[in-house]
């Protein structure tokens, strides 16, 4: 019984260093080139490698992984997807503090054609002149501004893109409602009067603008300089 004392704190202080050495090993992450995410060096030492989707779902595990090497893996492919989202976020909110755009491109309206031609008229016993109202579409050149600050947005328009009857908005700017800012697009809409309500879609990799209401306009934008990141803005 004493043997058994005194042997009892070792094998106490193996068992806490055992542990210890469990907790402090640190899982290798590996993005890779098709966006899956490859976890490796897990504390089994077994060579395990475990492959998950870039939202972190299990997709495939070696054959060597245990339930223990997995659970591991899983861990550690959550904290780096909680420790991305927070840098993302932080970097979207840094990036969409301040940020204008201006746009150029062509837009499209509905509108009324007046059209001439000769009918018979059996009164008149000949051909007579008659006019007609057609519905046709007006195409036209125009430009955008767009200014976010923070989670606020409005949106500059000029031309035939303000509605003859109008809510007139302050000074040509128009409130984005419904605004959601993303690192790749922004979108928004803005209420041109009671009926119309346009739809305002910015991709932030390529620039493009589109505006989906009774007016429609397809354009580029550009904001200074976008120093060296991938996204024009």
């Amino acid at each position: 019984m004493k043997t058994l004392r005194i042997l009892a704190p070792v094998i106490l202080s193996l068992s806490a260093l055992t542990g210890a050495r469990s907790v402090n090993a640190q899982a290798a992450i590996e993005p890779m080139n098709n966006g899956n995410l490859s976890v490796t060096r897990l504390s089994s030492g077994s060579g395990c490698t475990v492959l998950f989707n870039p939202q972190g779902t299990l997709l495939q595990n070696g054959r060597s992984c245990s339930a223990r090497d997995i659970r591991e893996a899983r861990t550690a492919i959550d904290r780096y997807l909680r420790e991305q989202a927070t840098s993302d976020g932080e970097d979207r909110t840094s990036s969409s503090q301040n940020l204008t755009l201006i746009c150029y491109g062509e837009g499209r309206k509905p509108s009324l054609e007046s059209q001439d031609s000769y009918e018979w008229s059996d009164r008149r016993q000949r051909y007579v002149q008659r006019s007609r109202l057609e519905a046709s579409t007006d195409d036209f050149d125009s430009d955008v501004q767009v200014d976010i600050r923070g989670a606020q947005g409005k949106i500059h328009l000029t031309g035939k893109l303000i509605a003859p009857i109008n809510s007139r908005g302050s000074n040509g700017w128009w409130n984005l409602s419904d605004l959601n800012i993303t690192p790749d697009q922004i979108t928004g809409k803005y209420r041109m009067n009671a009926l119309n309500s346009p739809r305002v879609t910015i991709d932030r990799r390529s620039g493009r603008i589109v505006i989906n209401g009774v007016e429609k306009f397809r354009g580029s934008c550009d904001a200074g300089n976008w120093s060296d990141r991938r996204n024009r803005f």
